[in-house]
């Protein structure tokens, strides 16, 4: 247990990617920092599990970000601690399996587009084109992306605006459309359709669609990393290795109740203890929802911003599933760590919640770091996307407790996720020597994300994203609840824009 002083320049609470970015970045520049954390570990959804004998990564898994002036290696290099973090790079990228094809994903999507295009020969030149589309996109994104409108000047935000106008045509058009429908657009074989959903089956294919161009423009263009040794946990530890270093404090099994705020101005936390403790500013890393709705109260808001906020769609969740196997799958010649598994080529039964017919990502990261697993045996992490009212709310009781029903409803959709599973990986129901299993109830219980939110706030079709910038003044927010949204590169900027924030406003 750390000694807790009275007051500091900042508080951090939550202690995810984007709050200890933020954090570090603080420190590096002489504030004094704390960082607040209610589990017993840092790094949020970017964060390793252990049990019986193995670790896994349930769910951040491989880097984005990493490769020279990405955004994860430029954090690294300004906290002095990218020497710190040995990365393999990723190749093959993923695996795509269905139940009528098999395709590899490369590097740089080298070999992609030809494997498509023997797949469904007739639909050769919209494979090119809608791929064409997502490496442009990638780069219209890459162009707006660079900068916060929180932290533009007038001349800025008209700068922005002019090259948004002007060389963002593809970003313009695709972000008021539909996931499913532009690539129902593009492509009329199922198949395709279904690989090209496969390539990011926990996104949502109503979603907008600049998000998932995005991720296909973004293998087309940059590496995918994966930390040696350690699990994706080394990223995290790394941050706070560069926050205690600088003089920043991290406080983990601490919670906090209460955003204190005096007449409109945040100015420090109450903890779960009951004791207070003063900041000049206040960094929310967590739920959207509950650091206004909870945290600063209602009476510290006016009534449209409360509506909005209640009003607002909230991403899904996902079952989460760990097992140490004691099968060797080095040994039975897998190569691929990252699969995808789409028993069905209907898009809309991919997102289902149907367990024989949804989409599974596949995670087998002890193929990557062997220490994960005891010697002989793997790691299999599968990852489905279910929502939080599933089943009437998962068969929890009046009390909203995890009863007998509830835990039968778990099992068994656990147990035909892994049956449906086994047509990437034969037996493996045999091999279990270790399980965990994670709702979306179990998510939302632990990282306190409301209904278990994998991104945060649901990114429609024309929609925009939360500013970092709050109606409390010097409170700001971090994370993918806020610009510029979900995944480790988009947190990472997140962190870095709120510790600018803090800097700006503090000169």
């Amino acid at each position: 247990m750390i000694n807790l002083k009275d007051s500091y320049d900042v508080v951090v609470i939550g202690a995810g990617m984007g709050g200890l970015t933020c954090g570090a970045l603080l420190t590096k520049e002489g504030m004094d920092v704390l960082v607040v954390e209610r589990l017993p570990r840092p790094g949020g959804y970017c964060t390793s599990l252990r049990g019986g004998g193995f670790s896994f990564d349930p769910a951040a898994g491989i880097l984005e970000g990493c490769d020279e002036g990405g955004i994860v290696a430029q954090t690294l290099s300004e906290l002095k601690v990218d020497r710190e973090l040995e990365l393999m790079r990723m190749d093959p990228v993923s695996r795509i399996i269905g139940a009528d094809f098999d395709l590899t994903v490369a590097r740089r999507l080298e070999g992609f587009e030809d494997e498509l295009k023997r797949l469904s020969p007739g639909e050769s030149e919209n494979i090119h084109l809608f791929l064409e589309e997502c490496k442009a996109l990638y780069r219209e994104m890459a162009l707006v992306s660079k900068g916060s409108m929180d932290l533009m000047g007038l001349g800025q935000k008209l700068s922005f605006m002019k090259d948004f106008l002007l060389k963002c045509p593809r970003l313009r058009k695709y972000s008021s459309k539909s996931a499913k429908e532009v690539t129902h657009s593009f492509l009329t074989d199922s198949r395709l359709r279904a690989i090209m959903h496969g390539l990011a089956i926990f996104l949502d294919p109503g979603t907008q669609a600049s998000i998932l161009m995005n991720m296909i423009g973004m293998v087309a263009h940059e590496d995918l990393y994966y930390p040696k040794q350690g699990g994706i946990q080394a990223l995290s530890n790394l941050l706070v290795k560069a926050l205690e270093r600088n003089g920043g404090q991290i406080a983990l099994n601490t919670t906090v109740s209460k955003i204190l705020v005096e007449k409109g101005r945040a100015v420090g936390v109450e903890l779960g203890s009951g004791n207070q403790i003063k900041a000049r500013y206040v960094i929310s890393n967590i739920d959207g929802k509950q650091t206004f709705l909870s945290l600063v109260g209602e009476e510290c808001l006016n009534q449209k911003f409360i509506k909005e906020l209640n009003a607002s769609k909230i991403y899904g969740s996902t079952v989460i599933i760990s097992l140490g196997v004691d099968m060797d799958f080095r040994a039975m010649g897998i190569k691929s760590s990252d699969l995808s598994y789409c028993p069905t080529n209907d898009v809309d039964e991919l997102f289902s919640a149907q367990p024989d017919k949804c989409g599974l990502m596949i995670k087998l990261h002890s193929l990557l770091d062997p220490s994960q697993a005891p010697p002989g045996q793997s790691t299999v992490g599968i990852v489905a996307c279910f929502p939080y009212d599933f089943m009437g709310g998962w068969k929890l009781d009046k009390e909203g407790n995890k009863g007998k029903e509830y835990q039968v409803l778990k099992e068994d959709v656990a147990n035909k996720l892994i049956v449906s599973m086994q047509k990437v990986i034969p037996s493996l129901s045999q091999h279990i020597v270790h399980r965990r299993v994670a709702t979306p109830v179990t998510l939302e219980q632990a990282t306190l994300n409301s209904r278990g939110s994998a991104m945060g706030w649901y990114p429609l079709p024309g929609g925009k994203m939360r500013s970092q910038k709050t109606p409390i003044r010097n409170l700001y927010q971090a994370g993918h609840w806020t610009f510029p949204g979900g995944s480790v590169p988009a947190v990472v900027a997140s962190g870095r824009n709120a510790a600018r924030l803090v800097l700006k406003e503090a000169q």
